[in-house]
């Protein structure tokens, strides 16, 4: 099993997923086919080994299919049994509380998972 990158574009995140338990997407997830881009996530959550795993997520805007992939995809890492610890950063923008609440059905809603939030906010350039 290799690491899985994935630069981000306009409408895709960066998706940095490592052998080592070490996952993170970052960005906006507004994929023009959300099953062919989750999918390949999907495939590779399956065969992660790593025992201890720490997902980092930090998205500036999701639509709705995307909110269904990504629910599907933590399902499918908390349903991984090879995994033994789970634990799920949850970023979001200061006054996001649409993001901030998706987390946190996530959090209610996968099983193993120990989530923590955590609230940023966005450097003015």
């Amino acid at each position: 099993m290799d690491d899985l990158l994935i630069q981000p574009t306009e409408s895709t995140p960066q998706v940095e997923f490592k052998k080592s338990g070490q996952l993170s997407i970052k960005g906006r997830s507004l994929p023009e086919d959300p099953k062919k881009f989750y999918g390949q996530l999907f495939e590779w959550a399956e065969e992660l080994t790593a025992e201890d795993v720490q997902i980092d997520v930090k998205l500036e805007y999701v639509n709705t299919s995307s909110t269904k992939k990504i629910m599907e995809l933590l399902k499918k890492v908390d349903g991984n049994k090879k995994i033994k610890h789970l634990h799920l950063n949850w970023y979001y923008e200061v006054d996001d509380l649409d993001i901030l609440e998706f987390g946190e059905i996530i959090g209610r809603t996968v099983k193993r998972i120990k989530a923590n939030y955590i609230e940023y906010e966005d450097p003015v350039v």
